[in-house]
């Protein structure tokens, strides 16, 4: 199996061949499901679904992109991700978790179409460097036993805070968001697709990691943050104007869900975390996508630009619908799925959390709805040149992973 995870690295510079390994390399993993490796073990399914979701966001970014430097930062930023997923020990996950900073950087610095990009490649290293350093600290305090990636043992909630600071940095939760929109706004589509679907994963699928030792540590301060950052991201993504950063920040809000579930500790909480980790990701990836085409198309990100897509392109209109409709969490989306069993989980533990989230859920539906509307209608007319089958195909695609799961559930 290891062979294929080699030969794909050979054909790094044939996106087609290297993505044709690394499929096949993933349904190997599908057989073998716990396998002894020298630094690699694959201890559960979610982390292959994960792994199979960052293949898909990479075939649709092999057939979109031009610019071949682009797609090869892409391969290898995807690669970084899938091995963040199966590591043994503690240390290889925090050096690959570190190492998936080195692709984005380099895409947002040397591809940005903007002079702002500086600004935002300090913010995210700035971020990086506070929140992860840290990680070290309790990683040397433990006397380096964090061998293996599943660790159930009783840490001191400081400890454990320290420990959890460098995944909430990439989850990210509200207050350590403000490198997001940034990186998003001046990252050239490509990035901004990996960005949203794949490096936010990084620090969900770090945090299911440790959540072994949740279990011994007032979670409370979690709670709060999440319900806090629902709603204030929610709120900021009404007042933008950037389509762009109304995706990172509604990014935002589903993260800040996505935490809320997990601190439940409970089986379905973990469940739901995960599959809403999974329609964040095709959903997102989907949105960031649409964007970057009508950016590419007209030259402008603004909302009150976005106009006529109906007359346009009717596939073009349709995929932006029902994206935006899945990304407010409309069944049957697996976002709503997902979010329904949060809800619930919520409301059974306390039953106040029920009014936090209506608020959530009417702003959240509201600027989606938004967005709809004003891109839908209109006069105007831009011509999406590249709407041909090869392409509408693996979108299609893409939609019916947002549908899948919640249809068969």
């Amino acid at each position: 199996m290891f062979e294929f995870l080699f030969m794909s690295l050979v054909w790094i510079f044939k996106p087609t061949y290297f993505l044709f390994f690394l499929t096949f390399f993933s349904f190997l993993i599908f057989n073998n499901f716990s396998w002894s490796g020298l630094f690699l073990v694959l201890d559960s399914w979610s982390f292959i679904l994960l792994i199979i979701m960052s293949l898909f966001i990479l075939g649709i970014i092999v057939l979109s992109e031009k610019n071949n430097s682009l797609i090869i930062l892409s391969e290898l930023l995807v690669l970084i991700c899938i091995i963040f997923f199966i590591p043994s020990n503690m240390m290889m996950l925090y050096m690959f978790f570190e190492l998936s900073m080195f692709p984005i950087l380099v895409m947002i610095l040397g591809y940005g179409s903007q002079i702002e990009k500086i600004n935002s490649s300090y913010y995210l290293l700035f971020y990086a460097m506070f929140s992860s350093l840290p990680f070290l600290f309790v990683y040397f305090k433990s006397n380096f036993m964090l061998t293996f990636a599943y660790f159930n043992f009783i840490i001191s909630w400081e400890m454990f805070f320290i420990l959890s600071l460098s995944f909430m940095m990439k989850f990210p939760i509200y207050f350590l968001h403000l490198w997001l929109p940034k990186a998003h706004v001046e990252a050239p589509t490509t990035a901004s697709m990996l960005l949203a679907g794949l490096l936010l994963k990084l620090g969900t699928a770090g945090f299911l990691r440790i959540l072994g030792s949740l279990n011994f540590v007032h979670n409370n301060v979690w709670l709060i943050i999440s319900f806090l950052g629902m709603i204030l991201a929610a709120f900021c993504c009404v007042f933008q104007s950037d389509a762009k950063s109304l995706a990172a920040y509604s990014s935002v809000t589903h993260m800040s869900f996505l935490l809320l579930s997990l601190v439940f500790i409970t089986m379905s909480g973990k469940t739901s975390s995960l599959m809403l980790m999974l329609a964040h990701g095709y959903t997102s990836t989907l949105m960031f996508y649409l964007i970057g085409e009508f950016y590419h198309t007209s030259g402008s990100r603004m909302i009150y630009f976005m106009n006529s897509f109906f007359s346009s392109s009717m596939i073009m209109g349709i995929l932006f619908a029902v994206t935006f409709l899945s990304n407010s969490g409309v069944p049957p989306s697996l976002s709503f799925l997902s979010e329904f069993m949060t809800i619930v989980n919520a409301i059974t533990i306390f039953k106040f959390s029920f009014f936090i989230v209506f608020i959530y859920f009417v702003v959240a539906f509201y600027y989606s709805l938004f967005i709809i509307t004003s891109s839908l209608m209109g006069k105007g007319y831009y011509n999406f040149s590249i709407w041909n089958v090869g392409f509408s195909c693996p979108l299609v695609l893409m939609m019916y992973n947002i549908f899948w799961l919640s249809v068969f559930y």
